[in-house]
């Protein structure tokens, strides 16, 4: 499942993960580029036409636009589609400082159950706990970011995970820097996602006890207020976490986009 570059999955998904690490380590300076541990994007289409995403895209496998209008998403879908390529549209939720305020009252009225212990990730966390963060994750359809994002080796992120008393992760969640800090309109905004919980441990709000956690975290360390996360439309188990901590729609998708020649299946996580 795993190697020692930390990066999970089917060997697929550890070979796009590695390209988009390569490449971010070329980009990171380049304000138009979004990296949050997965692969690089661009920040919208004013930052690189349809022929550079494609482009993104076959280098590493997959890519995105972290915000398309909604009303010209379903078009630039169609256009990468013929193309040979597999779209995936999200709706974006958004949310600032009501946001903050709601994972705070969630975090206020959700205790962690007795038998469980909050851990956050970082350069010291053993190997075998992102192991078992990533069985957990990838059994529940969620692909983790790099072991360095996770770690916080590699741009500003959180990561959080409740263990039970055998060590094994049942639950995370996390954040990250998304787009660069001196992107015009997107710099001051962070993902926030990853949200998983062990079917045994489903029902006890741990996911969006984590996800309250990491929100917290990210303006206690980095100064994020304003923070996004995409749904797939339909998906109302995750709209309603989403409207649980104060995100909404605004009126904007994320464009994500996969090779089917370099990831079968043509998805890179749910």
């Amino acid at each position: 499942m795993t190697g020692t570059d930390e990066n999970f999955g089917t060997d697929d998904q550890r070979a796009v993960l590695r390209r988009g690490q390569a490449l971010a380590t070329i980009l990171k300076g380049d304000p138009r580029y979004t990296y949050y541990g997965r692969t690089v994007g661009l920040a919208r289409p004013a930052d690189g036409d349809l022929d550079q995403l494609a482009a993104l895209v076959r280098l590493q496998g997959n890519s995105n636009y972290g915000a398309v209008p909604e009303t010209e998403a379903g078009s630039l879908a169609e256009t990468l589609r013929g193309q040979g390529l597999a779209p995936m549209l999200y709706r974006k939720w958004e949310g600032g400082r009501d946001e903050l305020a709601a994972a705070r009252a969630v975090i206020e009225a959700t205790p962690l159950p007795a038998d469980l212990e909050m851990r956050h990730l970082d350069a010291d966390s053993p190997p075998d706990l992102l192991d078992s963060l990533a069985a957990m994750a990838l059994d529940c359809g969620v692909l983790p970011a790099s072991g360095a994002a996770l770690r916080g080796q590699v741009g500003r992120s959180v990561c959080i995970v409740a263990t039970d008393r055998t060590g094994r992760v049942v639950s995370c969640a996390a954040s990250a820097a998304y787009a660069h800090r001196d992107h015009p309109t997107l710099g001051g905004q962070c993902w926030w996602g990853m949200l998983a919980t062990a079917p045994d441990r489903r029902g006890q709000k741990l996911a969006l006890l984590l996800g309250a956690h990491a929100l917290v975290d990210m303006e206690k360390r980095y100064g994020f207020r304003d923070f996004m996360t995409g749904v797939e439309p339909g998906n109302a188990a995750s709209e309603a976490v989403c409207r649980r901590m104060g995100l909404a729609p605004r009126g904007m998708a994320i464009l994500g986009c996969a090779d089917p020649a370099a990831l079968r299946g043509g998805r890179m996580t749910k």
